[in-house]
C-alpha cells in the first residue's frame, strides 16, 4: 500500500510538472516567443538585471533564438549570438532587429575571444560610419545543454564542459587556475618554500592572459544541469573573486523534473594582476600562433567532473592526456551542441547566495 502511494505521488508531480511546462510553453508562444526558455531569462533579467539598455550581449547558444529575442526587447545595442544550429535573425519576428544582431554558426570550443570582441564592435555599427573597434561584452549569456543522454552523470559533465567553456570565453583561461590550485593545495603540490608549484601550463597557453569577452563590471549567465560529481562549486570557486555578486537562480518556467540551473553573477571585477589595463580600451595578442596553441588546449581540455571522478586532480588527468593514456576527440565529441530547453531530471534548487 505504501509503495502505490509513493507511486502515486510520483505520478502526480510528473503530471503537475507537465501542467506547469505546458503553461509556460502556451504563455511563450502566445507572446511571439521561439521557445519557453525565453521566459526563463526574462525571469532573470526583471529579477537580477543582467542587462541594461544599449548593451552588447553575447548569446552562447542561441538556438532558436529565444534569449536573442529577450535580449532585443530590453534594448540591447547590439547581439551576438552562436549555434551549432543555424538561427535567422528576420524570422525571429519584429521583437529582433536584424541590424543590430549578428548569427553565427559555431562550435563553442572553436570560438576565439579576438573574434568574438571583432563581431561586437562590428554588430550593430551603422554601414554610413567606419567599422568600430574590437570591444568586449556587457553581458555573456549561455544557455547550452548538451544532448542528453539519460545518463545523469554523463550528462552533468557534458554540461559543465559547456558551462566552464562559457566562463572561460568570458573571464578567460587565467581566471580558472584556481581549480588548479584547489587540486594542488588537496595534494600539497607545494616548493620548499610553500609556495604552490607551477608546472609552465599557464605561460605554455598562448592565450592565458587574455581577458576574456565581458568587460569590467558586466554580467555573466550560465546554465548547468546538476547530477552526480557536483560542478556548482567549481564555477562558484572560479566566478566568485571575480564578481561582486554571484548567485544560484532557478527560473519558475523551468520543468519540476528539470536539474537545470542559472549562475548569475554581476559586477565583474577584472583581474587583479591586471589592474593597471583600461578594460574599457583593452589591448589584446591576436597572434596566429597563440590561437593555435589555445585551440589545441580546448580540443584536449577534461572536465573536472568527467575525468577527475576517479582522479586526483586536474593535472593528473592532463598528463594522461599529453602521453596518449587518454584519448579525447578535437572538438568535445557530442556533448559540445549548444542545445537550449532540453528536459532533464530534477534537483530541487532555491535563488541561493554563494
Amino acid at each position: 500500500v505504501m509503495h502505490a502511494r509513493r507511486s502515486g505521488r510520483a505520478v502526480g508531480a510528473t503530471m503537475g510538472s507537465r501542467k506547469t511546462a505546458d503553461f509556460f510553453a502556451r504563455e511563450a508562444k502566445k507572446l511571439g516567443y521561439a521557445a519557453r526558455s525565453a521566459l526563463k531569462l526574462t525571469e532573470i533579467q526583471d529579477r537580477f538585471r543582467v542587462m541594461r539598455a544599449g548593451d552588447a550581449v553575447l548569446d552562447l547558444g542561441c538556438h532558436p533564438g529565444a534569449w536573442t529575442q529577450v535580449a532585443s526587447e530590453r534594448g540591447a545595442g547590439s547581439i551576438v549570438g552562436v549555434d551549432l544550429t543555424t538561427t535567422r535573425s528576420d524570422a525571429l519576428g519584429p521583437r529582433v532587429d536584424p541590424r543590430r544582431t549578428t548569427l553565427t554558426v559555431a562550435d563553442v570550443f572553436d570560438l576565439d575571444p579576438p573574434a568574438l570582441r571583432a563581431l561586437c564592435g562590428s554588430s550593430g555599427a551603422s554601414p554610413a560610419s567606419p567599422a568600430s573597434r574590437s570591444r568586449p561584452f556587457a553581458a555573456v549569456l549561455s544557455d547550452m545543454a548538451p544532448s542528453t543522454s539519460g545518463d545523469g552523470v554523463k550528462d552533468a559533465a557534458l554540461s559543465y564542459e559547456l558551462a566552464e567553456q562559457a566562463v572561460r570565453l568570458a573571464l578567460g583561461a587565467r581566471a580558472l587556475a584556481v581549480l588548479d590550485e584547489d587540486d594542488d593545495d588537496r595534494r600539497g603540490n607545494r616548493d620548499g618554500d610553500g609556495h604552490l608549484e607551477d608546472d609552465g601550463h599557464l605561460e605554455d597557453d598562448g592565450d592565458a592572459d587574455d581577458p576574456g569577452v565581458l568587460r569590467k563590471g558586466g554580467s555573466l549567465v550560465v546554465k548547468l544541469l546538476e547530477g552526480p560529481g557536483g560542478g556548482r562549486d567549481d564555477l562558484r570557486r572560479v566566478c566568485k573573486p571575480q564578481f561582486e555578486s554571484v548567485r544560484w537562480f532557478r527560473p519558475r518556467a523551468t520543468r519540476r523534473e528539470s536539474r537545470e540551473v542559472f549562475l548569475v553573477a554581476k559586477g565583474r571585477r577584472g583581474f587583479a594582476n591586471d589592474t593597471a589595463r583600461d578594460d574599457s580600451t583593452p589591448s589584446y595578442d591576436d597572434d596566429d600562433s597563440n590561437d593555435e596553441r589555445r585551440r589545441g588546449w580546448c580540443a584536449q581540455r577534461v572536465s573536472k567532473i568527467l575525468s577527475l571522478r576517479e582522479l586526483c586532480s586536474r593535472r593528473e588527468a592532463e598528463a594522461l592526456i599529453a602521453h596518449g593514456v587518454v584519448v579525447v576527440a578535437a572538438g568535445g565529441g557530442a556533448g559540445d551542441s549548444p542545445v537550449g530547453d532540453s528536459p532533464v531530471g530534477d534537483s530541487p534548487v532555491g535563488d541561493a547566495p554563494v
